[in-house]
């Protein structure tokens, strides 16, 4: 099935965001807006009372935000951008006159949030069950994006977030993820960048991605 395309259903408006800037912060009203990231990196985080920061998950481009608030009445949490940011403005209500004209793209969005959806929960069950090397190995491959056509090239993906942000969100150590990385460069898996890395072996990742010992994935260094 095709992706749902703002441009040829003549929605959305252009929005740019700067590095450090909110688009919107927890309890903010929803107004039954979605956004589509077109570019750049964003972090979504909940601030809870004892002034604890919840990371709940990092946008990239391809993604919608909003789904979880459509017909709620505010913001379940904060967005800030990691990066500068292309984005568009989509009210759910122009979306749903749209669909209600237009069965086909009622299709394409409910396929939409069936993507969504699958991708959420298994994010969540990642965190509970995987371990250390196969969390961040399975984060790595979802920055990564689609795997290319020919097996061989290598995949460049941004990595925005601090090592911090990043033990946060997968229930890590800073220590635990920077050892991880570390080893996953020395054994020619990836190679890190100041802000990104690079993919030199997807069918490795893939191999421990699916709880495949290390000493059992040959080491490409």
């Amino acid at each position: 099935m095709m992706d749902f395309d703002l441009t040829q259903c003549q929605l959305g408006s252009p929005l740019a965001l700067a590095r450090g800037e909110h688009l919107f912060q927890m309890h903010d009203a929803a107004n039954g807006e979605l956004y589509y990231v077109r570019s750049g990196h964003i972090k979504l985080y909940q601030q809870c009372p004892d002034g604890v920061e919840r990371i709940i998950d990092f946008v990239q481009p391809g993604d919608w935000l909003g789904v979880d608030t459509i017909g709620e009445p505010e913001r379940h949490a904060s967005a800030l951008a990691l990066t500068d940011c292309e984005l568009d403005l989509v009210p759910y209500r122009q979306l749903a006159e749209l669909m209600d004209r237009e069965p086909y793209s009622c299709d394409l969005f409910s396929a939409m949030l069936s993507r969504e959806i699958e991708r959420q929960q298994i994010a969540a069950a990642t965190l509970r069950s995987a371990g250390a090397c196969q969390r961040i190995v399975l984060f790595l491959l979802k920055r990564a994006g689609k795997a290319p056509a020919d097996p061989a090239e290598e995949i460049h993906a941004a990595l925005p977030m601090s090592r911090q942000e990043i033990s946060d969100y997968l229930g890590l150590t800073p220590a635990t993820v920077s050892r991880t990385l570390s080893l996953l460069k020395r054994n020619g898996w990836i190679s890190l960048g100041q802000r990104g890395f690079v993919v030199q072996s997807r069918e490795a990742l893939e191999q421990l991605a699916a709880g495949m010992p290390l000493t059992e994935v040959p080491a490409l260094a």
